[in-house]
C-alpha cells in the first residue's frame, strides 16, 4: 500500500515537472518567435506583398465568400488576425468592409498603419495577441487567419479566440501548411512552375519556417476546428497540395458542434496515404 501511495506520489510530481518544462519551453518559443517578427519585419512585408506567397492569399480571399457589402445599409465587420503588414486586410477594406487587424508586433503594426493611410483605406488596426484579443463576444461576421494557426504555441486557445470574437453563423478561415510541405518539394514546385530565384527563396523559407512548427493532416485540423465549435467544415489543398483552405461556421451557442464520425476517424489514422476520398471533403488544386 505504502509503496503504491509512493509510486503515485512520484508519478504525479514528475507529470508537474513535465507540464512546467512544457510551459517554460513554450513560452520561450513564443518569446523567440516574437523578437523574429519584430527584426524581420520588414522583410516579411515585403515577402507577402508580391509573389507566389501574395497571390495565394488573394486567392483564399476569393475563396472565403465573405457576406455581400450592401452598399449604404451595413457593410459586414470582419476580423483580420495576426493581420502582420495587413495587405490583406487593406485589400478587403477597398472592396467596403469594416476591416479590424490584430497583431502583436509593434514593427509590423506600424508598416500596417503606414501603409493604410499611404493608400488612403479605413483599417482599424490593434495590438493584441492571437489567443487573446480586446474584443467583445461576437463582434465581427467573420474572421480569418492566414499562416497563423501552424505558428503560434497554443492553436486550440487561439481558435476559440476566433470563435468567441464571432457571431454565430459567422465564417471562420484559416490558411496553413499540409503536412506534406517540405523544402525539397517546394523546391520541385518552383522548379516545376520556373519561378525566379527570388519568389522560390519566398517559398523555401516559408518550407522551412513550417518545418520547426506545425504542418496539418485533414484530421488535426478537423478536431482542432470541431473542438473550438466550428460546423459546416470545408478543406481545400492549394500550391500543390501543399497549403490547407479550411473553412467553418460558428455553431449556436446553445448547439453543441458535431463530432467526427468513427469511421472518418479510424480512415484518416494512417495518414495522407490512407485517406478515402469518398469520405473527405478535402480539395486539392494546383
Amino acid at each position: 500500500m505504502h509503496d503504491d501511495a509512493r509510486v503515485r506520489r512520484i508519478c504525479a510530481t514528475s507529470a508537474c515537472r513535465s507540464f512546467k518544462v512544457t510551459l517554460i519551453s513554450n513560452s520561450l518559443r513564443d518569446q523567440i518567435k516574437l523578437v523574429l517578427f519584430e527584426l524581420g519585419a520588414g522583410y516579411y512585408a515585403r515577402k507577402l506583398a508580391n509573389g507566389p506567397e501574395a497571390d495565394l492569399r488573394r486567392e483564399f480571399l476569393e475563396s472565403f465568400a465573405f457576406p455581400p457589402v450592401q452598399a449604404d445599409y451595413y457593410a459586414p465587420r470582419v476580423l483580420d488576425l495576426g493581420c502582420g503588414p495587413g495587405h490583406l486586410a487593406r485589400a478587403l477594406a477597398r472592396r467596403g468592409y469594416r476591416v479590424t487587424g490584430v497583431d502583436r508586433s509593434w514593427r509590423l503594426l506600424r508598416i500596417a498603419k503606414r501603409l493604410a493611410k499611404r493608400e488612403k483605406v479605413p483599417v482599424q488596426l490593434e495590438r493584441a495577441p492571437a489567443d487573446n484579443t480586446p474584443f467583445t463576444d461576437a463582434a465581427f461576421d467573420s474572421c480569418f487567419a492566414t499562416g497563423v494557426i501552424y505558428w503560434v504555441e497554443q492553436p486550440e486557445t487561439t481558435l476559440r479566440e476566433m470563435v468567441r470574437v464571432t457571431r454565430p453563423g459567422g465564417t471562420i478561415a484559416l490558411l496553413d501548411p499540409h503536412t506534406s510541405m517540405s523544402i525539397p518539394r517546394m523546391r520541385a514546385y518552383a522548379r516545376e512552375r520556373r519561378l525566379n530565384r527570388r519568389d522560390t527563396r519566398k517559398l523555401l523559407a516559408w518550407a522551412l519556417a513550417a518545418s520547426f512548427n506545425r504542418r496539418f493532416e485533414e484530421v488535426e485540423l478537423r478536431r482542432m476546428l470541431t473542438a473550438s465549435g466550428l460546423v459546416d467544415l470545408s478543406f481545400e489543398r492549394r500550391l500543390g497540395g501543399m497549403v490547407w483552405f479550411s473553412k467553418g461556421v460558428v455553431a449556436s451557442r446553445t448547439s453543441c458542434p458535431e463530432k467526427p464520425s468513427s469511421s472518418f476517424l479510424l480512415e484518416h489514422e494512417g495518414g495522407e496515404d490512407d485517406v478515402n476520398p469518398r469520405l473527405s471533403p478535402a480539395r486539392e488544386t494546383a
